[in-house]
Order: structure tokens, then sequence, then C-alpha cells
């Protein structure tokens, strides 16, 4: 059975935009678009004239990077348009609802409020290492729990969902649920992309991103895989010439070198363990939790003094309340910006 029929039923009933025709080596009069080309930028396609709807050349080269076939995965505007496109078609207001880890990535909490889609948190345990509870989220889910949301590694815990645990959260919800699993930090891991249970397990969709480990944030690319007959319904959802022409040969041009992403990775993964390493040596921070991402997460006897501190020396961190109010996470950055966070560190106190 496939999840499309978890879908709300006019959205099941759409059919994705039907644009111009665009065929290369043709004078094209049928788009409304202006003749003169402008002379900014340095293209391959002109500015005058519409991107593609779908960037066809750019979703095989995304779907060869990320080991699926070309018709199971959809380009979009970074991972978060993705959790948009998924909670709009599946989530009725006021009915559906997402399920969600606590803490994770907020953006699936505002998008499923902009829906109107009701939440479900299922907490984390500190001392677990903020471990996703899959028997607690099994048991959290109700006949409305349309899509479930984990991130694995999580943000900001850096906490991995593991292989087996996602497959009993796969099969347990089986054709009740979409399983969405957010694989932005997935590189800076130990652990494989579960796109290759794409096929096994038609309720799952994977998020990739380029802003990471690529180093494209900016761009704002990433991309959604799943099975086909989802990617229709989600392609069908998009709005048409989503990504800009100058994103596209951008990304284009950058993913013909995959050796900055290789290079940058393996710089963050040595830099990760040094940073941790040293600042678990500081007397005023009491827990350094392991991370599999490009970031990780300390807990301090002043959370809030620790990050204005180090902001006056002219390094950013982040901070949360609730539950992580005596937490900061902290990004890997290059050997130079994590020793001036060293360097702001070793002052604290002591101006």
């Amino acid at each position: 059975m496939s999840i499309t029929s978890l879908a709300r039923p006019e959205i099941q009933a759409l059919h994705a935009y039907d644009a111009a025709e665009q065929v290369d080596d043709t004078i094209r009069l049928n788009a409304n678009e202006s003749p003169a080309s402008s002379s900014i930028g340095n293209f391959r396609r002109p500015l005058n004239r519409y991107p593609e709807v779908r960037p066809q050349r750019l979703q095989a080269v995304l779907s060869r990077r990320f080991g699926c076939a070309s018709d199971q995965l959809l380009v979009t505007r970074g991972s978060s348009e993705a959790i948009d496109l998924i909670i709009r078609p599946f989530c009725l207001a006021g009915v559906d609802s997402i399920l969600t880890p606590s803490p994770a990535f907020s953006r699936s909490r505002h998008y499923a409020e902009l829906q109107g889609a009701n939440i479900i948190e299922v907490a984390t345990r500190a001392e677990r290492d903020f471990a996703i509870d899959v028997n607690a989220m099994l048991s959290a889910c109700n006949k409305a729990t349309k899509i479930i949301f984990v991130c694995s590694p999580n943000n900001p815990t850096g906490t991995p969902l593991p292989r087996a645990e996602l497959l009993r959260l796969l099969a347990g919800r089986s054709d009740k649920s979409v399983v969405v699993v957010d694989e932005a930090y997935v590189e800076f891991g130990e652990q494989p992309s579960a796109i290759d249970l794409l096929g096994e397990y038609p309720n799952m969709l994977v998020l990739r991103t380029l802003s990471k480990a690529l180093g494209f944030a900016g761009a704002r690319c990433g991309a959604v895989a799943g099975a086909k007959d989802v990617i229709e319904l989600l392609n069908a959802v998009q709005a048409p010439y989503a990504l800009a022409t100058p994103v596209v040969e951008c990304v284009e041009d950058a993913l013909d070198n995959d050796q900055l992403a290789i290079a940058a990775v393996t710089q963050v993964r040595k830099e990760r363990s040094r940073l941790m390493t040293a600042v678990a040596d500081y007397d005023f921070v009491s827990k350094v939790w392991p991370s599999d991402a490009n970031f990780f997460l300390i807990r301090t006897v002043d959370a809030a003094a620790i990050v204005e501190h180090c902001k006056m020396h002219k390094v950013l961190l982040r901070h949360f309340d609730g539950d992580l109010s005596d937490c900061i996470r902290i990004t890997v950055g290059s050997p130079s910006d994590n020793n001036a966070l060293l360097g702001a560190l070793n002052s604290f106190g002591k101006d």
C-alpha cells in the first residue's frame, strides 16, 4: 500500500504545474519571457529565460550522489522547504498530527503550526545521551499521526538513531505514518544514509542537504528522497521554477568536484575531537555529550553568561531555553575559529 493514500484527498487529485515547454536551440515564444538577456553574471542559461520547472540535470546528479533513482528524488530549497512540502499534503488542519522527539530541529514544529496540525513530542533524556526512544514514540502515536520526524544525527544533540531502531519505527508504523529521516548531518558520523532502505520501506522519506558537508548553505539547495509516487505527490505541491538559475548552476559546478566536501568533513571530524576534549577540561563545563554531527552540546554552570562572554570576544554560540537552558551548542569551525573560541573560554570569569 502506498502512503500517498494518507494524503489529503484534494492533494491526491492535484496535478503538477504544466509549464511552457522548454527545448534547447529553439525560439521560445511560449513563456512570456523577455527577449533581452541580462549581462549580469556569466551563466550557461540566460537569465531572461525561466529556469527549468524542475532542474533535471541537478536532480540526476543529486540522485547519484545520494544513492537513489532520479524519479525517487525532488530537489528543494534546502531541507526546510522539504519539511513544509511533506506536512502540507499529509496533515489536515485541526485533525492530523506530526510526532517528533524533543529536543529536535524546530522547523517541523514550525511548519506543523502553520498548517494547523497537532504536534506530539516525545522527550529524550540527557542521562541516556538523548537517545530516541522508539518504543515511546510508537506508543505516542494515534490514528491521526500522519508524519513522524526523526533527525539522525539529531539537532541539537548530535545523537544518531541506530538503524535497528529506525527499522522498528518504520515497521511499527508501516502504512499508518510517513517516517521522515532528516540526514542533514549524516556525513559527519559513522552511520550510513538510510536511503538504501527506500525500496523496502515505502513509508520512509529521507531529507538531504548541501548546506553542511558541502558548505553550500547560501545556495539553499537540498532534496527529499522517497518512493516514486510520493515524490510525484510532493512535486505537485512544490512551486514551479523553485530553484533559480544561478543556484542550479553553482551547485552543479560544486558537485563536479567532490574533494571539497571530503576534505571539509575530514577536518571537521578531527577538529570536533580536539575541541570536545579541550572544552571538557573547563571546570565550568559539567558535561560534553558525544556527537556524530558538525556540532556538539555541552552543559555548563552558567550557559547564558558564557554565551554572552564569548559574544563579547566575537565568538557566537547557540543557547537554548526550556530543558536545555543550561546547555550550549557549539558548531565546529575552522582550526582558527576553534582556537578563538578556546581563547574566549580561557578568559571566562577572569575579565
